[in-house]
């Protein structure tokens, strides 16, 4: 019987600069010029490093770790506005607050969505016009009776 051995994958040789690249644009959201400036190499460099699939994996890899990172954190600021909003409920001055928690820990910690009403109707003087087009005022004929046509372009 043979002894096999498995060989081990070589290590992904990748510069410094293409490390901190990627590193700024995925943790600090910066453009791919930006973080190239800052990590001191060029954005074609970089678009020519982004065609190998080891650095393309590498890239995949740091994202996926700054979701994780990301989803850990939003549990533990989920956590914390719980209690704030525990001690809002029991302690606050304002009965229209405490009213305000008892609603939302009744609802599971669900948010209503916000109710934004735009009345359409009330003419507050502003009106879109579109390029090329005429703004016509209608005038009262008790208010200009010299205009005999009612209305006026400008």
């Amino acid at each position: 019987m043979t002894n096999l051995t498995a060989i081990p994958t070589r290590p992904l040789r990748m510069r410094a600069a293409l490390r901190r690249a990627i590193d700024l644009r995925v943790k600090k959201g910066m453009t791919i010029g930006a973080a190239c400036e800052e990590a001191g190499m060029s954005p074609q460099g970089y678009h020519k490093a982004m065609k190998r699939p080891a650095v393309r994996d590498y890239l995949q890899t740091v994202q996926l770790e700054f979701v994780a990172s990301v989803e850990s954190d939003k549990a533990m600021h989920k956590a914390r506005a719980m209690e704030v909003g525990m001690d809002l409920m029991l302690n606050s001055k304002s009965e229209a607050v405490r009213a305000r928690m008892v609603e939302f820990f009744a609802s599971d910690g669900k948010v209503s969505p916000v109710s934004v009403h735009i009345d359409a109707r009330q003419n507050n003087g502003y009106e879109y016009v579109r390029p090329g087009q005429k703004v016509v005022e209608v005038v009262d004929m008790e208010d200009g009776p010299n205009d005999k046509a009612g209305s006026s372009g400008v």
